[in-house]
């Protein structure tokens, strides 16, 4: 059971169009879901309601960045022709990644200090773009390093899914990779 549910609302200059009523009947099943949590009529559980705007091309960034940028990184790291690394490798490269362009998190003897910048302060398309490039020219360029071309992953993600266009996209690096190993 998640703890979380959200609802998109779409705005145009003159309308709001409420989200599909089959979202609207989840948030429903949701909230009935929680109620079966609460342990009394004296102690009442309570639901957040934020709202805030949302821009689905700041989270398809963040889902290149955090797929197919940290997953290339990954394999041409440590040479991987064949397969894919698994989560905890992958989760360590994005953390390399990130202290490399974000800075570095302070460890003292009992605790983790976060001086580290995070993603979730790139509140534009702008900022993403941005903290990509930087990423391309002083890591991957530097390193030998090929970088995902975002306008083929997307295209392939239009055609076959998010999921489907980064393996895809890995096993064309590494086809890439093992000609370039094999001259």
């Amino acid at each position: 059971m998640t703890s979380k549910i959200s609802l998109f609302y779409s705005l145009t200059p003159t309308k709001i169009i409420p989200p599909a009523e089959r979202e609207v009947e989840r948030k429903e099943r949701w909230v009935k879901e929680m109620q079966k949590t609460v342990e009394a009529e004296w102690k009442p559980k309570i639901i957040k309601n934020t709202y805030e705007l949302f821009d689905p091309e700041i989270e398809n960034q963040k889902r290149f960045f955090e797929g197919a940028v940290v997953e290339y990184y990954a394999i041409q790291d440590m040479d991987l022709f064949e397969g894919t690394p698994d989560s905890q490798t992958l989760d360590n490269y994005r953390e390399e990644l990130l202290d490399e362009m974000l800075g570095y998190n302070l460890q003292t003897t009992n605790k983790i200090i976060r001086k580290r910048k995070s993603t979730t302060d790139f509140k534009d398309v702008q900022a993403w773009n941005t903290f990509l490039k930087t990423l391309e020219e002083t890591i991957f360029i530097p390193s030998g390093y090929e970088f995902p071309d975002s306008k083929n992953f997307w295209e392939l993600a239009r055609k076959h899914g998010h999921e489907e266009a980064k393996r895809i996209a890995i096993e064309q690096l590494q086809a890439r990779l093992k000609k370039r190993y094999d001259k």
